[in-house]
């Protein structure tokens, strides 16, 4: 009972040869430094972008095509596959704004204690000047 239900949701799902490469070269190029990731929130596609090696990438829940300048390469693969690619394209994306924020948010500190500084320098020559 438990297998099949598992089996009817993907659960055990096991990639392909294929499938596995895939996933593969799309986590590794989304890791990259100089590559992009764009995503069309209405339409739910991933596009990555990477202009150093030339790829470029799109996802979307059915289907995937990776293109260079000399070829095209399209993918259907299980119906399994394909949320678990995205999934992890979005898991990455989050990690990429948290890395973003924790910078964002480092700066905001360190405004902050120039701040304080400034204040606390102003307020002691005012009172040495009394």
């Amino acid at each position: 009972m438990i297998k099949k239900f598992k089996q009817l949701f993907g659960i055990d799902y096991q990639m392909t040869e294929q499938e596995a490469l895939i996933y593969d070269i799309i986590e590794n190029l989304c890791y990259a430094e100089d590559s992009e990731i764009k995503m069309a929130p209405l339409t739910r596609r991933y596009f990555i972008v990477n202009k150093r090696l030339e790829y470029w990438v799109r996802a979307y829940e059915d289907a995937i095509t990776i293109t260079n300048h000399k070829f095209t390469f399209s993918f259907r693969g299980d119906t399994y596959f394909h949320p678990k690619l995205i999934k992890m394209i979005e898991n990455i994306i989050e990690w990429q704004r948290d890395q973003f924020e924790q910078t964002v948010f480092q700066n905001e500190m360190n405004l902050l204690e120039e701040i304080r500084t400034n204040v606390i320098d102003n307020e002691t020559d005012r009172s040495d000047s009394n």
